[in-house]
Order: structure tokens, then sequence, then C-alpha cells
């Protein structure tokens, strides 16, 4: 393919020339230049733009899809841009010559030209750039991918709600929603639709990104395969985290070529345009008939870790170089329990198997513990926020008298608690004969403190002010009993709570009182179906909700430390949940109930909106 190139050095932003003929027709290469340079986040580059001709087939259009014969015959004229960085890398984008649309990106591997392209970017039709949809306007744009999304916006009383078009013989499902960490101000829904197909299912992804206070959105259809085991690429197609205010590191799932199997890699996505930046390829492999157990990113977002579930690879993709390796030994599990337990920060983690190590972010191992003799409770470390402490319960003996409940796992009711610092070493204990209240004792959860990764701190449903402090964690401890009897589920009795400074041991009892009397209300960050809010300044707590009714939980939302807390009370009974914003400074409530948020798995969207996993946008008031 013979194609004319200019090259252009960008020395700064505003600072271009060219001498290459517009088209006789459609864009110049000074606006594909520019259309180019606006889907790149590094200005400083070398440019080359140059007029090239594709046959219509290699970006989706087959014969007769539009135009006359004569047009069906020729060859489709493309601006394409080649864009080399400080770094070394290099870039392609493609802009049709008539439209000035960016068609598909791709790093191309060329001998002549020393780039490289990922030939599956094209054979998937990857990368398409609608244009915002306003409220009720349905995606119905298909550059790219055939039998796109189909998605319209309903105005209800009190917010708004996405509705996908139902299509014959497939199943929608909102598999995530990622909230931006600037207020919410854009919302990534992923949304998979299976199909009946030869030899499996049809494996369509799309995203959908929503601006809530403007009531628009855009959708990119992400991935189109067919496949036997949809389970697998569940388990890995996903958005890991947003690394910044509009970009989130992603799985993405393509054909390989040839056709033969699936294949994965590890992508940025920009929310804003659609565009797609490969960070690594071909990461993972096909787990197939194996899944992926877990994935997190480090504390500055710049390495992957994936570990799949029964084969125990643990593989770290350096999102910053493209380069993948995978950690000595097996961390495999066993169903249905998870035996690696990683920091908030994603720098460290605890893997059991006869017994229990720690490991760094590099694979090195800090520490190695003995298995007890008795049970311990399930994950069995809970990591402080800042990622500083994990604590763990147990029980003195095996006796299933410490059971009090679990179908897939025991449930047990702990006896004692041991804290362990970041490097492994023990930092704390005690047990419930050394409190002398009730014969059991465990971790409430944990207050103060915020050091999680960018993907725990700004992932989907994350409750964590994604704020940085460097202040150590408390945690709160509870004292009970349990009462048993024959006609319904051991229950937690005559319950005492504690704060213990893990550093210094200190041990405060804390006295119940009424929500306006914490001056410093702190979210007790664990798994309830209570809210406990701790003032540590002054030894108070208030729960919110009851712990002993399971038809009725409440949900910490968002944690705007100190502004304001957000959370959700779902009755069950009753079909509806108040959402309560509470103001700390002047403490005011402000409440709102509603019956549209039916599916629950709900999280704040910024400061006005609450959304559910059927892409239900409720208005708080």
């Amino acid at each position: 393919m013979k194609t004319a190139f200019l090259l252009v050095f960008l020395l700064a932003v505003n600072t271009i020339s060219t001498s290459v003929p517009e088209s006789a027709s459609g864009i110049s290469s000074k606006q594909a230049l520019s259309i180019a340079q606006s889907h790149v986040l590094d200005r400083k580059a070398e440019w080359k733009v140059g007029l090239a001709h594709y046959p219509p087939e290699l970006f989706g259009e087959e014969a007769g899809q539009s135009g006359s014969s004569a047009v069906r015959t020729e060859k489709r004229k493309v601006w394409k841009a080649e864009a080399k960085f400080e770094s070394g890398k290099k870039e392609v984008y493609y802009i049709d010559a008539s439209s000035g649309k960016l068609l598909s990106l791709s790093e191309i591997e060329a001998s002549e030209s020393g780039l490289r392209e990922l030939s599956v970017a094209l054979e998937a039709r990857q990368l398409p750039h609608p244009s915002f949809q306003e409220s009720g306007v349905s995606a119905s744009e298909t550059t790219g991918v055939s039998s796109s999304l189909n998605v319209s916006l309903e105005e209800k009383k009190g917010g708004f709600r996405l509705k996908l078009a139902e299509e014959k013989n497939t199943t929608a499902t909102v598999m995530q929603s990622l909230v931006s960490p600037d207020s919410g101000k854009i919302v990534l829904h992923l949304v998979r639709r299976t199909s009946p197909a030869e030899g499996g299912s049809r494996y369509r992804l799309d995203l959908v990104a929503v601006q809530p206070a403007k009531k628009t959105f855009k959708v990119f259809p992400f991935a189109d395969l067919q496949m036997g085991d949809t389970y697998s690429t569940d388990t890995l197609a996903m958005g890991y985290c947003f690394r910044d205010d509009s970009h989130v590191v992603m799985i993405q799932p393509v054909g390989k070529t040839g056709g033969a199997g699936i294949g994965y890699r590890i992508v940025s996505l920009d929310v804003g345009s659609g565009r797609l930046r490969e960070l690594a390829a071909n990461v993972p492999p096909d787990l197939s008939p194996d899944f992926l157990a877990s994935g997190w990113l480090n504390s500055d977002g710049s390495k992957l870790y994936l570990n799949s579930y029964r084969g125990g690879k643990l593989w770290i993709a350096d999102l910053a170089g493209g380069g993948v390796k995978a950690l000595d030994g097996t961390f495999s599990h066993t169903w249905p329990v998870f035996r690696l337990f990683k920091s908030p920060d994603g720098e460290r983690f605890w893997y059991e198997k006869d017994g229990y190590r720690l490991y760094d972010g590099k694979g090195v191992k800090l520490a190695d513990l003995p298995a007890d003799t008795g049970l311990h409770s399930n994950p069995a470390f809970k990591w402080s926020p800042e990622s500083r402490y994990a604590a763990y319960e147990y029980t003195f003996t095996n006796s299933d008298e410490n059971v009090i409940g679990g179908e897939d796992h025991k449930v047990i009711a702990p006896q004692g608690i041991k804290i362990f610092g970041r490097d492994g070493k023990p930092v704390w204990s005690t047990d419930a004969s050394e409190l002398k209240h009730g014969d059991r004792l465990e971790l409430r959860g944990w207050i103060g403190g915020s050091g999680e990764s960018l993907g725990s701190a700004l992932s989907a449903g994350s409750t964590a002010n994604a704020e940085r402090s460097s202040s150590p964690s408390a945690a709160v401890l509870r004292s009970y009993t349990v009462e048993r009897a024959a006609d319904r589920e051991p229950r937690k009795t005559d319950s005492v709570y504690h704060l213990v400074q893990p550093a210094t041991g200190k041990l405060t009892k804390l006295s119940e009182a009424k929500l306006a009397e914490l001056h410093n209300p702190q979210p007790v960050l664990g798994e309830s179906g209570a809210l406990m809010l701790v003032d540590a300044g002054s030894a108070l707590y208030t729960l919110v909700g009851d712990e002993t009714n399971s038809g009725r939980t409440v949900k910490l939302l968002s944690a705007s430390e100190p502004k304001r807390l957000l959370w959700a009370e779902t009755d069950y009974a009753k079909g509806s949940v108040t959402i309560t914003a509470y103001d700390i400074a002047l403490k005011k409530v402000r409440t709102t109930e509603t019956k549209d948020l039916p599916s629950g798995d709900l999280q704040a969207a910024g400061e006005e909106y609450v959304i559910d996993s059927e892409l239900v946008y409720q208005k708080l008031r």
C-alpha cells in the first residue's frame, strides 16, 4: 500500500506545520491531525500524516451497506496519523477523510514502518467514536461493531433511568458500574449481552458512559465474540479502576487470529471518547475452564495483579512498560473458599495453605505463620484501611459449638483476635477471657486511616474515602455471648464494644449515644446488617439499623469526611429504600424514600444521585 506522508514535528501544543495537499473533498490534513491529537494525553510527540486507501470491509463496511455500486467497489480514503512519543512508543490513528470520524485505533506491527499493529483490534473492529446522546435518544450508531446496544433515557420522578432495548433470544445484564473519582461526573456501566450461537454463545460487551448532571450518555462497543465458557470471561472482562478522572483500566476479550479461541489484553479506556490504549497484550492467557479468583492494582496504579482460581497462577502486568511476569509458586483456591487476602493498597497479600504466608508486591515472602488448631473467620485476614494492620479471628478449638451458621463455608463465633503488622510480625492480641465480658470476641471493623489502592478506593461500590490519609486505624472489637434456640439461628446478644489502638494497645470501652451527640462520627468499615458510627475522641458510638433484623439492612454509600455521610436502608418487606444524607457539621439529616431502586447493589454517583444495577438514577432531595 503506497502512502504519502508528511513529517510534522509537534514541539508544543499549538506548534504545527504542514504542506500535504488537502483532499479534494472532506477534511484536510490539518483537520485530521487535530482530530488525532485530541485523543492523545501526551501532546509532546512527532507526527506523520498521510492519505491512504483501505478496503471498506476493513472498517466493518460490507458490500451493499451504503451508497451506489460504484462507491461499494471504491477503496475508502482515510487519513492515517502516526504519533511517536518521547518514550519511543508509537501509535496510529485512522480518520475518515470524508466525515472526519475516528474509525479505529491500532498499534501496528509493520516491518516497513516499525510500528506495532494489533491485528485483533482491526478484526474485532474496536473503538467507535459516537457522540453524546441527548435525553431519550437511543444510541444506535453502529460504527465498527454490528448490532450496537440500543439505549434510551427515560425521565422519572426524582431522577431517570436508562433502558436497554429488548432483543430476541438475548439476555442483557449490567455486570458492573464504575463511578469516576471527580464526584461522579461520569458513571461507566459494563453491559453484557449473551445469545445462543453454534457451539456456545454469542458474547457482546458494551460500555455506557453516563454524565448524570447533564442526563447524557455514550455507548461504546467493547467486544463481540463467540465462545463456550462465558463464566471464565465474566470473571476477567471488566473495569479494574479509574486511574484518574477519565481513564479506566480494563481487560478486553478479543478473538485470536484465525478464530482459535479467546485472548485478552489490558487496555486504558478514555470514557469521554471511547478510545482504547493498549497497556499489555496477551494478558492473561485464556483461563477456561479455570477462572479469575481476584484482580487488583497496586497503590499507584502501575501494576495489575491477576490470580487464577484453581491453577493458582499469579501474573503481574506492568502497565507502564507493558511487561508481564508470573510469580513463582502456586496461589490456588478450593471452592467455595478464597485463600488470598490482599491489602487495600495492593502492595501486600496473605495466602493460606498449610499455614499462612505474607508476600509483598514483588512476590517476596515476608512472614510464615503455622496453622492454628482451631477455626478461623473467612476471610482469614481483615486489613485495616491504610494497610498497616491485618486482624486474624480464631477459636480455641475446632468444635462445632463454635459454628453459628454458613452453608458454603462455616461462620464462626470467634474467641480471640491477633493483629499483625505490615511486615507480618504480631503487634497486639487478646481473647474473650481477657476482656471479661461474654465468651466471644470479634472484630466489628476498622475506623480511621485510608490507604486504598486506586483499584480499591475508586472502584464500583467502594464506600471508602478516596482521599488518602496517613492517620493510623483503630480496631472496633465486639464482645458478646451466643444465644441458641431450637427454632431459630444462633443469635449474638449482650454486646459490648471496645476501641483499640494496635500500636499502643490502648483499649477504650465505647458507650452508646444518639447520632447528634457524636462530634466526629466515623463509619466502622466491616460487614454487618447495621451501620456503626464511632466518635473515637468521645468514646461514643451509635448503630443505624438493627443487626438482628435480616429483613432490613443498612449500607454505607459514601463518607466524604468531614462533611457528609450517606447511607441506604433497604426494607425488603416493603420493597423500599430510604437514603439518608447526614451533614456532620450541621448535624442535619435529609432522607429520600423510594421504591424505584428494586435491584439493590446501590452506590453513590457524586453528591446528587444514587444508582442501582438496573441503571436507575435516583436524585437525592
